[in-house]
């Protein structure tokens, strides 16, 4: 146990504030470092939307897209002093907003211009689902529910006799659910044409609620901390799956997500732990650590496209990540703009790079130890480093650009 969190140790060192290899290679995206971040949607690999404001506070709704894995961003602001919190698509072109004071926002056209669209309520919209192009449901503040049949043209409010503010609805199917505050917990089998109060014997604050194959996920607690995850599997009680955190994502039955951002006072510094969840297992935390952008401790939120890059986002801090970061050296990596690939003499190691010009490369072995460096002294885009003389096994490539973003790829010597 020691050698291995000394070799995670190491591995922090070694991909410093920009990246930190764990299980994922965490990358920071600066594009919309001037925001607030609150809802993450992404459409594909490549392509991602992002909602919140200009601020924090009083800030001016604010949509974002990506179409180059966050590399650049189109921002839009449609909605004066509404942050924006939910994001649905029913298809590539068309997709809806909501935030709050009742706003409701539809595109046509994949976000190029947004249409705002009258409610009949001023509540806080919270959560946005559909099951179709003809039945669309948000819900809010006030135990407001809303509901379009006309592809978000109108909307009619939906009495539920509470006042219980409603956090998120999904749908699966014919299958619906809607979550609150004190343990509001509400269910359809019908496409939301008859809905049920469930008694879940859960009374605290219902923040999230996913749901996969056999199982359903809700985060829950109270305004600050803990919240804990609770998973459920078809037949059964509600059981505590993780705490403390204030983001997840379940990609299906046995594997997800998780994350928790803190601020830790005595070292002045915002950190951003995630774990990986298998099945009935935890993998040790990797970690984000930032000195200077803004954090939100009560809030965070994270996609996941295509099962491989994760999107995470967390206050005005907007991070990126793929699982599948391991290849043979003679394999061809490409991210962001970076290629990597072995020689036909398997002698050299050659780096491409469509970004910033490559200042230095860094190779470790699984030890930590530096194995072989090479500094630039000009505008490279392409270099080689040698690896003749490598025994086989596992390596960390280190990749500096001339703006000091640092890449960390593992690879493997066969």
């Amino acid at each position: 146990m020691k050698t291995k969190l000394f070799i995670i140790a190491i591995i922090v060192l070694l991909c410093g504030q920009n990246f930190l290899y764990s299980q994922e290679c965490w990358q920071y995206l600066d594009g919309l470092s001037d925001q607030y971040l609150w809802k993450v949607y992404a459409q594909s690999p490549d392509t991602v939307y992002i909602t919140g404001a200009s601020s924090k506070y009083n800030g001016q709704g604010m949509i974002a897209k990506s179409t180059n894995g966050g590399i650049n961003w189109i921002k839009t602001y449609p909605a004066t002093n509404n942050l924006l919190k939910d994001i649905a698509f029913y298809d590539k072109n068309i997709g809806f907003v909501v935030g709050k004071n009742g706003v409701v926002l539809k595109t046509t056209n994949g976000g190029i211009d947004w249409q705002l669209k009258t409610t009949g309520t001023t509540q806080n919209l919270n959560a946005i689902s559909l099951t179709g192009i003809n039945n669309i449901w948000a819900v809010g503040d006030g135990g407001v529910v809303i509901q379009s049949t006309d592809e978000g043209v109108t909307w009619q409010v939906k009495n539920f006799s509470i006042t219980d503010n409603f956090n998120d609805i999904i749908f699966s199917g014919s299958e619906g659910y809607i979550v609150g505050d004190n343990g509001s917990f509400w269910k359809t089998m019908d496409y939301g044409i008859t809905w049920n109060n469930e008694n879940t014997n859960i009374s605290d604050k219902m923040y999230t609620i996913q749901k996969t194959g056999n199982n359903m996920y809700l985060l829950v607690g109270d305004n600050v901390y803990p919240r804990v995850l609770l998973e459920k599997q078809n037949t059964g009680n509600w059981n505590s799956y993780y705490g403390e955190l204030n983001g997840f994502y379940m990609i299906n039955d046995t594997l997800g997500y998780i994350s928790n951002s803190v601020l830790l006072t005595n070292g002045g510094e915002n950190v951003i732990f995630f774990n990986k969840l298998g099945k009935n297992t935890y993998s040790p935390p990797s970690i984000y650590r930032s000195w200077i952008l803004s954090l939100d401790i009560n809030h965070s939120d994270m996609s996941v496209a295509n099962d491989t890059m994760i999107y995470v986002i967390s206050g005005s801090v907007l991070l990126k990540s793929s699982p599948n970061m391991t290849t043979n050296l003679k394999e061809t990596i490409i991210n962001n703009g970076l290629v990597v690939f072995e020689s036909p003499s398997k002698n050299e190691l050659t780096v491409k790079s469509n970004l910033q010009p490559i200042s230095v490369l860094e190779l470790f072995n699984s030890s930590g130890n530096k194995v072989s460096m090479k500094r630039m002294n000009s505008k490279v885009t392409e270099t080689m480093i040698d690896i003749s003389k490598l025994p086989i096994g596992v390596y960390l490539l280190k990749v500096t650009l001339a703006n000091n973003i640092q890449h960390v790829h593992k690879c493997i010597k066969d």
